[in-house]
């Protein structure tokens, strides 16, 4: 892989982050997983005012739409609200099979939109998968995120 899969993953539920690890490892995937356990502090991370979380380019975002405090498409409406970070790419990453969740990530400029898998083998499937994509972009110019 030319460009390693950094990762801001915006999720509520522990159990899928120790997943989501652990399928990384498994597939042998390079990169940083940055995690933020809402959209309010996923913003913080990409402001650069989150500490120590800081998240390496290029990067993508898996986002999860049904959090607490700033959901998912409260997320994505004020990513691509703010010009130094609204070319971000995010994958929508959630259980939601709904239309009108489907409808409203896409409109928002979503780059793809998966349903978390049922297994832990469907799960390392769909990362790899993500990865392939990601190792066959070509990667806009690195900006800073402080």
């Amino acid at each position: 892989m030319a460009e390693p899969l950094n990762i801001l993953l915006v999720e509520d539920n522990d159990v899928d982050v120790d997943m989501l690890r652990r399928s990384l490892k498994k597939i042998d995937a390079t990169g940083n997983l940055v995690r933020a356990k809402d959209g309010r502090e996923a913003l913080d991370i990409l402001a650069g005012h989150a500490g120590n979380a800081t998240l390496p380019h290029p990067f993508v975002i898996l986002l999860d739409i049904n959090m607490p405090r700033m959901n998912g498409h409260e997320f994505l409406a004020s990513l691509r609200s703010d010009p130094d970070i609204a070319d971000s790419r995010v994958i929508v990453f959630t259980t939601s099979d709904n239309p009108k969740d489907v409808a409203l990530a896409y409109g928002k400029n979503a780059v793809g939109y998966v349903v978390k898998p049922d297994t832990s083998v469907e799960l390392r499937e769909a990362l790899k998968t993500i990865w392939d994509f990601w190792d066959r972009c070509t990667h806009p110019p690195t900006k800073s995120i402080h």
